[in-house]
């Protein structure tokens, strides 16, 4: 008798082991796959994003002329020509929008006339001390524009864009190309006129604002490749030159900003 119920204990036992690890190993597996059914889940989101992200991102490369002209504070001022040329980062706003960053060099500039008569002072009349000078200023800068555009949807082979933002230019060097005209030989009559260049980099501030508003339209290539092309208008906010005046005269001073009209050319591609 005794053996019979220790049997039936031993069976039960078995039975209620077996049915224990059954149930655990049948959890386990369920977990199992459960954990790895999230984690595919969250590695194609994760792709998704990246994928996303990276679409979203386009980098560029320019180069063009620039149109440049001091603004008219001064009578004698005229317009000179110089160079642009930088990379480009474009990342895509929801609506049609997107911010864009770059970084350039660029040459502003432009042409003034200055009257100088020190004959006013006392000094005797010659050539150095009387002449009308025409000079050409190259302000050679590096540039930080921050633009936020607007696409069109046309086509999708024709995305034309209009933008709005400003610029930081930070100058570290002026040329300056001259003319000077006057008398050779004070009351002789003899004209005379010479040419030179020299550095004026001290005569122009180092740090500048620009307000740009521009235009661009961007149109495929091969392979992912567009070619972009862009036109805006750099208006000065900040001085350049400070109580600059044309005839050298204290008090009749006014401040030189610089205006800018760039054509630029170039090739911009997604990440990917």
């Amino acid at each position: 008798m005794f053996s019979h119920l220790n049997a039936d204990v031993n069976t039960r036992a078995i039975l209620k082991k077996t049915c224990v690890f059954v149930l655990t190993l049948a959890t386990t597996i369920s977990l199992t796959n459960v954990a790895i059914a999230q984690g595919i889940q969250k590695k194609e989101h994760t792709n998704k994003f990246t994928d996303s992200l990276k679409n979203r991102i386009e980098v560029g490369i320019n180069g063009g002329l620039s149109l440049n002209q001091f603004t008219k504070g001064q009578p004698q001022t005229s317009s000179n020509t110089g160079y642009t040329a930088g990379l480009l980062i474009n990342y895509r706003l929801p609506k049609n929008l997107s911010l864009q960053l770059e970084i350039n060099a660029l040459q502003q500039g432009g042409r003034m006339i200055r009257f100088k008569d020190d004959t006013r002072i006392g000094l005797p009349e010659s050539f150095n001390s009387k002449n009308v000078k025409n000079s050409s200023y190259l302000l050679n800068s590096i540039e930080v524009p921050l633009l936020i555009n607007y696409t069109f949807k046309i086509k999708p082979t024709w995305k034309p864009s209009v933008y709005l933002g400003g610029s930081y230019a930070y100058t570290y060097n002026v040329s300056e190309k001259y003319q000077k005209t006057g008398d050779l030989l004070p009351g002789e009559d003899i004209i005379a006129t010479v040419s030179g260049s020299q550095n004026a980099t001290n005569l122009f501030n180092t740090s500048r604002f620009n307000l740009i508003v521009g235009a661009n339209a961007k149109l495929p290539l091969i392979y992912k490749f567009m070619l972009l092309i862009d036109f805006r208008y750099l208006k000065g906010l900040t001085p350049a030159r400070e109580n600059y005046s044309y005839i050298e005269k204290t008090g009749f001073g006014s401040d030189i900003k610089t205006n800018s009209f760039l054509t630029r050319i170039g090739i911009t591609m997604p990440l990917k």
